[in-house]
């Protein structure tokens, strides 16, 4: 009887569950890799008010706001540190937000307030994928991300951002008919961006390197209580460069960056060996003798100059700038020429041609001056044939009367 008695108990609490559940669970799937926010549904917390998220079938508290004492905790020691550094507590909503989930955290999660007695469910399934989606692009050709959409829904709305800021590069507010590109705050993509009106999804047109990064898209609706966020790493890779630079000069490799603080490790190969680098501001460079006291870098763009360049300086370059959120690759060419024979007999030739006009002005210059004198002469002697025309020998030319020799 006892027994009966415990089965028909399991019984009403199984059908009491289901029933709650299908008042106020919601389901989620998120893709592995993702994040998504689970919303409370409250505008505020009021005073004295204490909201709890709990975890899994044994109700585990993962995040707590106590408005009573001002405090909000997130819980990342329970379940062995499952949730360590994935739970975001918005502490005006109460919304939470679980960041780069993984198949682990597929469960339920249940929401509850003292104050306005919530109880809400959301049951969140995770699918397995491989790590957040990288995507790689030469330089000048374009990239869709996709939101995995295959239409958007009357109140949904989509908003795009690059590098963690705050202001979107693109979104779409369906029931408002808006849909809208901007050119970022430093204008890298002016007449860059085109937006999807149906899925949502975003591409770039005439990719640059400036556009690698971390592109991130919120999708989420007005009746939803849930949003889903998704990451893109995107590598933008340049034509190899070609560069060609006579013996003994210098040569600079530029990456076309103005400012590269943001990135964390910058490496340049000659091959497959190590010659440079730039890791936070701080310069290292390889031991190969071919550049000894030749290397130049430049912290503040990563462009390299290699100074008194041999023919051993000669082949293929790379650049790698590898971050947390994505990668950029470069190549260079570098061709270093040395003087042949032809090269000499051409400079014999430009010699010899320079003394041969040198002496070919001197001699233009001396009959020039010999033409001047004899010019000069010819003048004097009419001037005198003149002279004597007028004044014939014993008249005086000053007072014009015959002069008589004694």
């Amino acid at each position: 009887m006892d027994v009966f008695n415990n089965m028909k108990s399991m019984l009403l609490l199984f059908v009491l569950h289901v029933f709650i559940v299908g008042v106020f669970d919601e389901s989620v799937s998120v893709k592995e890799g993702d994040s998504v926010t689970l919303h409370s549904g409250l505008t505020g917390i009021q005073t004295d008010d204490v909201l709890q998220w709990r975890f899994g079938p044994q109700g585990t508290l993962i995040a707590q706001i106590n408005r009573a004492v001002n405090k909000s905790i997130t819980c990342d020691d329970v379940l062995e540190g499952r949730f360590r550094g994935r739970l975001k507590l918005d502490s005006q909503t109460g919304d939470l937000t679980v960041r780069n989930i993984r198949t682990e955290h597929s469960g339920l999660y249940e929401v509850t307030s003292s104050k306005h007695t919530l109880n809400k469910i959301f049951n969140v399934s995770v699918v397995p994928v491989d790590d957040m989606k990288s995507v790689s692009v030469l330089v000048e050709d374009s990239v869709t991300l996709y939101t995995d959409l295959t239409e958007i829904q009357r109140d949904d709305e989509i908003q795009w951002r690059f590098e963690h800021q705050n202001s979107p590069i693109a979104e779409i507010i369906r029931k408002a008919r808006k849909i809208s590109t901007y050119d970022g705050p430093d204008g890298r993509f002016r007449h860059n961006l085109q937006l999807d009106y149906m899925t949502g999804s975003l591409t770039i047109k005439n990719i640059g390197i400036r556009h690698s990064g971390l592109y991130e898209v919120d999708i989420s609706t007005s009746s939803s209580k849930h949003t889903i966020h998704k990451s893109f790493s995107v590598t933008v890779s340049g034509e190899m460069k070609s560069e060609t630079v006579k013996e003994g000069e210098s040569v600079t490799l530029r990456t076309g960056f103005t400012e590269v603080q943001i990135y964390d490790f910058m490496t340049w190969m000659f091959g497959h060996t190590f010659i440079a680098e730039i890791n936070k501001g701080a310069q290292q460079y390889g031991d190969d003798e071919r550049f000894r006291d030749k290397l130049q870098l430049d912290n503040q763009t990563g462009s390299l100059t290699i100074t008194n360049c041999t023919i051993s300086n000669s082949g293929l370059y790379e650049l790698n700038i590898n971050s947390n959120r994505h990668n950029v690759h470069q190549r260079f060419s570098v061709t270093v020429s040395v003087p042949g024979p032809s090269d000499k007999t051409a400079w014999i030739a430009s010699t010899v041609l320079l003394v041969l006009v040198a002496a070919a002005a001197s001699v233009i210059h001396c009959l020039y001056i010999s033409k001047l004198k004899r010019r000069h002469l010819s003048c004097q002697d009419k001037e005198k044939g003149t002279l004597d025309a007028l004044f014939p020998k014993g008249v005086s030319v000053a007072e014009g009367v015959p002069v008589t020799n004694s």
